[in-house]
């Protein structure tokens, strides 16, 4: 069986315990890429990848659109400021947290069948 090449966000959130910060709707995403290095994201994530990183600035937002990534994941507990959060929103941007490190929320993933 050829496993998916897309996933339900909200069907991820419980495998990296994840708060909500924007409306999930019905995003999808097609991996997942984690760099805290701005343009290493630029230069090399995919369109469509759940990005993690502890990154919480606005510059994140600009980023995300910039390369047409859904949906932000913040990891080891870090959180958005409000008007990060409103960017966000406005832009369309999923923002959503964990208190996972990258490493383990990473391994959650894969055990949920996000392989790329």
């Amino acid at each position: 069986m050829t496993p998916p090449t897309s996933f339900k966000l909200k069907t991820l959130v419980p495998a990296v315990k994840a708060e909500l910060f924007t409306d999930a709707s019905e995003c999808e995403i097609t991996g997942c890429y984690i760099s805290d290095l701005l343009s290493d994201v630029l230069a090399h994530a995919k369109p469509g990848v759940l990005w993690a990183t502890v990154q919480t600035h606005r510059n994140v937002i600009s980023v995300a659109c910039t390369k047409d990534i859904p949906a932000v994941l913040f990891v080891c507990g870090r959180k958005p400021e409000a008007e990060v959060i409103k960017e966000a929103e406005e832009a369309g941007v999923i923002l959503l947290g964990t208190p996972l490190t990258a490493f383990a929320a990473a391994g959650r993933l894969w055990e949920s069948g996000l392989h790329e």
